[in-house]
């Protein structure tokens, strides 16, 4: 015997279907509206902070430009160089020769020349006598280099210690163990031999070992990003340049600096061996 068809039963279920075939489209437009809402406000913080990094580097490159005259001279002529190199690596990025994965590291070598720059301007005053030593001068990367070498992180640890503004030859002793580490960074990802037997185009300093361009070129192809060499190649001789001003003590009895000059020091090396470690560890 055929089963009765009840009309009012089939309504209900067929209403029920229809209901949550509704709750599963209403569930899907949800989540796709939070999607391009979550998409949307990571782009429009992106955006704000890009305008804010560049008018940072603008400010102090300006500032830099219009120096009557400098101080520490070799080491603003070097971060006005450094500005010119990001701004080639930028326009190559902005008109379209780099792809999109360049964005992240087209914004680190933003905040690399700001940094430099605003170091410069920084050192173009004599630190001011005054008591106040702000907090005490911490490291963000300890993790990492620690990850790597452990004698890379107690070199580091070294060199922030002697960030003091009572010490007097804080920058120099700063700047020693710092340049070490920078170094050792290069070195333990492209050593000599093996940029020589595996990077064909290499080249040689007198001394007959790969050069430093060579190192970063390698380092750079492992990873892929070919196209950061001359902003990388610029940074590192940016902060040599720096190390070696210190070094050099061509200033005289202005080896104190300020709590504010040291912060800037510390800012600009330590981001540095950011960018490094995350081009060449990352």
């Amino acid at each position: 015997m055929a089963k009765k068809f009840n009309a009012a039963q089939f309504r209900s279920q067929l209403n029920q279907s229809i209901n949550r075939y509704n709750q599963q489209v209403r569930e899907y437009n949800r989540k796709v509206d939070q999607a391009i809402n979550k998409y949307n406000q990571a782009v429009r913080q992106h955006n704000a902070r890009v305008k804010a990094n560049r008018q940072r580097l603008n400010s102090a490159i300006a500032r830099l430009n219009s120096q009557a005259s400098m101080r520490y001279s070799v080491t603003s002529s070097s971060s006005i160089r450094l500005y010119q190199s990001y701004q080639q690596l930028d326009n190559r990025y902005e008109s379209g020769y780099l792809n999109d994965s360049y964005g992240d590291w087209i914004d680190l070598a933003e905040r690399e020349a700001a940094n430099s720059a605003e170091l410069s301007n920084s050192l173009q005053a004599p630190a001011e006598s005054s008591q106040f030593i702000g907090p005490v001068i911490t490291s963000t990367i300890s993790y990492e280099l620690k990850g790597i070498s452990e004698d890379l992180d107690n070199r580091w640890k070294g060199a922030i210690f002697s960030l003091n503004p009572h010490n007097p030859d804080a920058a120099r002793h700063f700047c020693t163990s710092s340049r070490e580490v920078i170094i050792q960074l290069i070195e333990m990802r492209a050593p000599d031999e093996e940029v020589r037997v595996n990077y064909p185009s290499v080249k040689f300093t007198e001394n007959g070992k790969p050069s430093r361009r060579s190192k970063i070129e390698y380092l750079l192809h492992q990873n892929q990003r070919e196209a950061l060499a001359d902003f990388t190649e610029s940074n590192i001789e940016d902060i040599m340049i720096l190390f070696r001003d210190f070094n050099n003590g061509t200033h005289g009895s202005a080896g104190r600096y300020s709590y504010d000059q040291l912060l800037k020091l510390k800012t600009r090396v330590e981001d540095s061996i950011k960018y490094l470690y995350n081009i060449a560890y990352n």
